[in-house]
């Protein structure tokens, strides 16, 4: 997207960023500060008066009539194209087979001939293993493929059919990291865990062209502040992302993760961390150290307290430095996902012990974090790796959390701790696993609890973070690993001109209505992408 030259004057609302969240109260005239942008960075801050002696002949005006005017927010961990896939696929409500029948005919109803069936909101650990087989699937559906896919994706459940067009069968063996299940007598069920759901969601036809989704998914991201975003997706957001690039209509910073499966092709191209132009990036090669919290295969140290074992080593500690070595010597850094704090040290370990052959090109990053031990805190400054979380899943999660680690949930979510061990943090959603928005990680982080709920229902208070530590990890560290041309995430002179505007002063929102601010404009580089006409 190429900037225009357009200048803005904003006024007339609060200016928040990271620093500004530290220094509030100090400035009594809270609405005293403007913004003026020329093209596509920030020309100046200041007073109104002097700003408009600078603004150049032409210039619009933006009244934020009492609102916010904040940089463009970041999701740090989110599935662009999934997520927006998600977005219309029926999702299941009851975790029974009359509740699954009854989500089948909703899809029926808005599907197209020869359309696979795919269903959202699965919950593994809520269905008994008589349940869990290709008969259950078979007597609801036989005649068109059908898919569920587990809320946390890290499974899939398919029909007969499905299967049989996915090439596979009674021979299928377990891919390294992953389990096809079976029963008792060792006949399919139709299940298909971590590494081994993409045998089955690989055949599952596109409705769309992967530019389409990503279009959709950026307009969409927009509207809810986000202007730019680090992408896990393991297909076709590469080739969506340079088509919509090509063609300038990419209003979006993207960082794109390398799947596991492609570091041999990268190694071969050549790929380096950071290597693209000002939308589109190179990241981290992604990793997986273990499983989720939700289908107990999230790796611990010691057994789940639902007597469920300890987890899955989806690869193990010497293989996951050997492939971290591979990706730093070829100029990549790597992003680990580990849940469980077995899996978090395993990462750790992996991490330092690749390290000791040279440095990554950019700091190397742990995803989500879910438990983690006292003594493993540290190590994230020493070592220098970023502790990418989401606020929203100690929420969603923290039920099944009590359940499966019972006293252990003191050191889960610790986000507060990270923060005071010197760890640097990045936020975001892990959409469509989670709700996305940055407003609603920042009510998770500084709240502990959904909005409504007593003080003492909050989930562990004592990590919660206060509004600038998490403004910091949502605005500004996500760009600084991208290593963007400008700099971004600040409302400062000389800083890149990627802008939302809230309907609300944030500041003086009650946290617990938070969620409830509606974006009502957005920039990026200087131009106006989302909103009314202006």
């Amino acid at each position: 997207m190429k900037p225009r030259e357009t200048a803005w004057l904003f006024h007339g609302g609060r200016i928040l960023d990271a620093p500004r969240a530290t220094a509030r109260g100090k400035n009594s005239d809270r609405y005293a500060e403007a913004v003026l942008v020329r093209g596509e960075l920030i020309e100046a801050t200041g007073p109104l008066a002097r700003l408009r002696k600078l603004a150049p002949r032409g210039t619009r005006s933006v009244n934020l009539e009492g609102g916010t005017l904040t940089p463009g927010f970041v999701d740090a961990h989110i599935h662009l194209l999934t997520w927006i896939r998600a977005v219309s696929d029926v999702w299941i409500e009851a975790q029974t087979p009359e509740g699954l029948e009854r989500a089948v005919q909703a899809s029926l109803g808005h599907a197209k001939e020869g359309d696979w069936i795919t269903l959202r909101g699965w919950v593994p650990r809520e269905w008994t293993r008589d349940l869990r087989s290709l008969a259950t699937l078979d007597r609801i559906l036989r005649d068109r493929p059908l898919v569920l896919l587990a809320v946390d994706g890290h499974s899939a459940w398919g029909n007969t059919l499905a299967f049989q067009k996915a090439g596979l069968g009674p021979h299928t063996t377990d891919p390294p990291g992953g389990t096809v299940d079976r029963d008792r007598s060792g006949a399919l069920t139709g299940i298909f865990i971590e590494m081994a759901a993409s045998l089955l969601l690989r055949a599952i036809p596109r409705r769309r062209e992967p530019s389409e989704d990503l279009a959709r998914a950026i307009r969409r991201a927009h509207s809810l502040g986000i202007t730019g975003a680090h992408d896990f997706d393991r297909s076709d957001i590469w080739g969506a992302a340079q088509e919509l690039s090509a063609r300038d209509k990419l209003p979006f910073r993207l960082l794109l993760s390398v799947p596991a499966a492609k570091l041999e092709a990268a190694e071969e191209l050549e790929l380096r961390a950071q290597w693209g132009n000002e939308w589109v990036r190179v990241g981290p090669v992604k990793f997986f150290a273990d499983g989720t919290l939700g289908s107990g295969t999230a790796l611990l140290e010691e057994r789940y307290d639902d007597h469920t074992g300890t987890g899955m080593e989806v690869i193990s500690r010497a293989e996951l430095e050997e492939r971290c070595a591979r990706a730093r010597k070829a100029g990549l850094t790597v992003a680990i996902h580990a849940i469980g704090d077995r899996g978090v040290r395993n990462a750790l370990d992996a991490i330092e012990g690749s390290s000791r052959r040279g440095p990554f090109p950019i700091p190397p990053r742990i995803e989500h974090i879910q438990l983690v031990r006292e003594e493993d805190l540290p190590r994230f400054k020493a070592l220098g790796v970023l502790a990418s979380v989401q606020p929203i899943h100690q929420i969603t999660d923290r039920a099944v959390a009590r359940l499966k680690w019972g006293a252990r949930t003191a050191r889960s979510y610790a986000y507060r701790s990270l923060l005071r061990a010197g760890a640097r943090l990045l936020y975001g959603s892990d959409a469509p696993f989670d709700r996305p928005g940055p407003l609603l990680a920042l009510q998770a982080a500084l709240l502990r609890r959904a909005p409504g709920e007593s003080g003492s229902e909050a989930f562990h208070p004592e990590q919660r973070v206060e509004l600038a530590h998490s403004l910091r990890a949502h605005l500004e560290e996500p760009h600084r690993v991208a290593g963007w041309r400008i700099p971004l995430g600040r409302i400062q002179a000389g800083w890149g001109a990627d802008l939302v505007r809230f309907d609300q002063d944030l500041l003086r929102t009650d946290p617990e209505r938070l969620h409830r601010a509606r974006v009502n404009g957005v920039w990026v580089a200087g131009s106006h992408v989302h909103g009314k006409s202006l």
